[in-house]
């Protein structure tokens, strides 16, 4: 019993270097890349995801390189390019848009504040609920950013309370008495809910008692406001 062996030649000549490159498969990270570059476009709509386009950036780079290295056995190289690049654009423009927002599209004569100003210290005393933070901007023209605290009714809101954000109000009940503020808008301005972060601007007032308001155990603190966005 004898076996042929194919000669030498005659298997050269069959092999098509295309069949070999045909079967690379497409590098994981590369698609992961690109699927990153799409879900960071929503850092154009909120600042949250611009640190998603951040790393979505150096992911695509490294997926890149990744083809490249194994050029042999992967392919996606341009998956990865697009993904990189709608990450660079999202943060470009995500982060422009913020920075604009939050340090020059601010209107003349309020004060900006943050809530962290209205939190009692750690050594303050337990009589003392208002610091003395808070209490030195009573009279004075802040501005200030937060969101409208859920209520009954949604559209047209001249009065509202503002909250620092929705973690407590919307997954652990009533927010902290000093995370609250009452909004009061003058000038026939009104507000709509939204889950938008807003900039609100006006006088504020400080309460050394509770203020007793609507479905919540009070306030201590008031924005009288003429300013909006």
């Amino acid at each position: 019993m004898s076996t042929t062996m194919p000669e030498v030649d005659q298997v050269t000549d069959d092999f098509d270097p295309e069949d070999y490159y045909r079967y690379r498969s497409v590098s994981a990270l590369a698609v992961t890349a690109l699927v990153v570059g799409f879900i960071s476009l929503l850092g154009m709509l909120t600042v949250v995801f611009v640190p998603v386009a951040l790393g979505g950036i150096f992911l695509g780079l490294w997926a890149a390189r990744s083809v490249r290295k194994n050029r042999d056995t992967q392919t996606g190289a341009p998956l990865a390019y697009i993904g990189t690049i709608l990450c660079l654009v999202s943060f470009v423009a995500g982060g422009g848009w913020y920075v604009y927002d939050e340090f020059i599209n601010l209107p003349e004569g309020y004060e900006v504040i943050g809530f962290k100003a209205l939190q009692p210290t750690v050594d303050q005393p337990a009589y003392q609920p208002v610091p003395d933070s808070a209490l030195e901007l009573d009279g004075r023209t802040v501005l200030i950013r937060g969101y409208v605290y859920p209520h009954a009714q949604s559209r047209g809101l001249t009065r509202f309370v503002m909250v620092p954000d929705f973690d407590t109000c919307c997954f652990g009940g009533q927010p902290k008495l000093t995370d609250m503020v009452e909004v009061t808008l003058t000038g026939g301005k009104t507000i709509d809910f939204s889950f938008n972060r807003r900039k609100i601007g006006g006088v504020f007032k400080v309460h050394r008692g509770l203020k007793q308001i609507e479905d919540l155990t009070g306030v201590f603190y008031e924005l009288e406001a003429d300013y909006v966005d």
